[in-house]
């Protein structure tokens, strides 16, 4: 479900770890992978431990740059342009450089990182694709052993923590800048329509039918109980197999015009508090509750403010590590053996 991330007043969802350093490893399956000029693998070794490129002598090899790629998608298997394609595949070698380049420079400030926040960055991971399975089934597609994404997920750990401590630093926003962003973007300081929505969905264990029948027949068992008397958000803590089950469900703000369609559409004839019926997607079947519902309209300036806070702070933050790895990059020696046309 993507939320109402763009709109003032709400904070935009923290990105997973991967995502922010290592070329943006968001959510899920993608388009078919399509390599043409690659470096060609060594003797005895696959195409997919070919470099892309090096950075200062270390590899970047060609089966973590196709996952990389794979990962930005967001779930989408088709209808990917050329140009989009081309552009986010340069994007993601740009994004595993820039990664490494940090990396090389944390390792040598030792930055521990314990394994329950591995676990838990994993978790999250899983919990964001479409289905279970779907993490096991792209790191076998493109040869990377658990273990050695497991290593990733560290790397990547390792890397947030140097630029937290050593590179972003405490950053500050002044009441001031905050109160002149507002004034002086009245554009985004208007809100969609919107409705806050909780769901619960069981998601389909592989492609047959009979699975299928089988989650089915488990939501329709939930929604009997919730009809029955039993609260929503206990049912949703209990059953649901979503990442916001802990929350009793709550996915937050959904846009009119920016989420899935299927979920949107059933979400915007609820009024604040209605159940929906079950509806069904490719991940699943879900049940919705509308918790409130909000119409197009200005937001606030104490409703906006926090999140204009955040998006300042993020915006200096980028620019610190910008500056950081500009600086980097002149001393490295970097080889690019990967045009980014697919």
């Amino acid at each position: 479900m993507r939320r109402a991330a763009g709109d003032a007043g709400q904070p935009a969802a923290r990105p997973l770890t991967l995502a922010l350093l290592a070329a943006g490893l968001a959510a899920a399956i993608a388009v078919p992978a399509v390599v043409t000029g690659a470096a060609a693998a060594e003797p005895g070794k696959t195409p997919g431990d070919a470099p892309v490129a090096r950075v200062n002598g270390r590899a970047i090899l060609r089966r973590d740059f196709d996952l990389a790629v794979q990962l930005q998608f967001q779930g989408r298997r088709a209808n990917v342009a050329l140009t989009e394609l081309r552009g986010v595949r340069a994007k993601v070698l740009e994004g595993l450089i820039d990664n490494e380049l940090l990396y090389q420079e944390a390792s040598r400030s030792r930055h521990e990182v314990p394994d329950g926040d591995i676990d838990a960055e994993l978790a999250r991971i899983r919990a964001a694709l479409p289905a279970p399975g779907d993490l096991d089934r792209l790191l076998g597609t493109y040869g990377t052993s658990a273990g050695e994404f497991r290593a990733q997920v560290r790397r990547t750990l390792v890397v947030t923590r140097h630029v937290d401590r050593e590179i972003a630093g405490s950053i500050t926003v002044s009441n001031e800048d905050v109160r002149r962003y507002y004034d002086q973007n009245p554009a985004e300081m208007v809100r969609r329509e919107r409705v806050r929505v909780s769901q619960i969905v069981v998601r389909v264990a592989g492609e047959s039918g009979s699975a299928r029948a089988v989650a089915r027949e488990k939501i329709e068992a939930i929604l009997k109980d919730i009809r029955g008397g039993r609260e929503f958000a206990d049912a949703a803590r209990r059953y649901s197999e979503g990442a916001e089950a802990a929350q009793g469900g709550d996915i937050g703000w959904v846009v009119r015009g920016g989420g899935i369609p299927l979920i949107e559409r059933a979400a915007f004839v609820l009024g604040a508090g209605e159940i929906s019926d079950v509806v069904e997607t490719r991940v699943g079947f879900h049940l919705l509750k509308a918790t409130d519902r909000q119409a197009e309209g200005p937001v606030p300036f104490e409703e906006a403010r926090e999140a204009i806070r955040a998006r300042l702070t993020a915006r200096e933050r980028e620019q610190k590590i910008h500056k950081h790895l500009e600086g980097l990059k002149d001393r490295a020696s970097i080889e690019r053996l990967e045009s980014g046309a697919p």
